[in-house]
């Protein structure tokens, strides 16, 4: 179910938007009839400008772990997974040895759990020794970004703060996306702002 604050907006196009979660045995999430595509030759999707940052919407949030979302990052790993799922467990130990590399360091990783419950999901947490923010599985349809253009779990979305797609990786690759590119992400950006500010000081 679609959260009552897109509804509210009384907008097609955002009602189109928001891609609802399907949690089914063989680990399939169903698919958005309006999934963002991006263009031929990049992976780079432009966030709508109606939807709001990613650290306003990760604000707010229930979270089954301590840890809580770095508003400052400049990258965003929303990542997509539950415990019922064999591919989700057996690439959590290296999502978990990913994160201990890039906290702290302008990315940040946000897990939205699919799972049936709170339960089950601390439970999967305590025992992967997951440190990371894990959005409850009863509150994460309040993100308007669930979607990582992939109809199977595990599934992981790159974004930059303001929404705008980096990247994205599902299966047995989720892993060795987030160790290989959060870096590269984290460089490209602040060279970019870098950048950006220069030509601000020159005008």
């Amino acid at each position: 179910m679609a959260p009552g604050w897109l509804f509210n907006r009384n907008d097609d196009k955002m009602k189109n938007y928001f891609c609802t979660l399907m949690m089914g045995l063989s680990c399939a999430v169903a698919q958005s009839t309006a999934v963002v595509e991006a263009a031929p030759g990049t992976t780079e999707v432009s966030a709508d400008a109606d939807l709001p940052s990613v650290p306003a919407s990760l604000q707010g949030r229930q979270y089954i772990t301590k840890a809580k979302p770095n508003t400052e990052a400049k990258v965003y790993f929303i990542y997509q997974s539950r415990y019922m799922c064999p591919t989700c467990v057996a690439e959590a130990p290296a999502i978990v040895a990913a994160y201990k590399k890039m906290k702290g360091k302008g990315a940040e990783l946000v897990m939205l759990n699919v799972d049936a419950d709170d339960e089950t999901a601390a439970k999967w947490a305590r025992k992967a020794k997951m440190r990371f923010p894990i959005v409850s599985p009863t509150d994460r349809s309040g993100i308007p970004f669930p979607h990582t253009g992939s109809s199977k779990l595990p599934c992981m979305v790159a974004l930059d703060a303001h929404g705008n797609k980096l990247g994205e990786a599902s299966g047995a690759e989720v892993a060795e996306f987030l160790s290989s590119n959060w870096k590269q992400y984290v460089k490209d950006i602040k060279k970019a702002e870098a950048a950006q500010k220069k030509s601000k000081q020159k005008d």
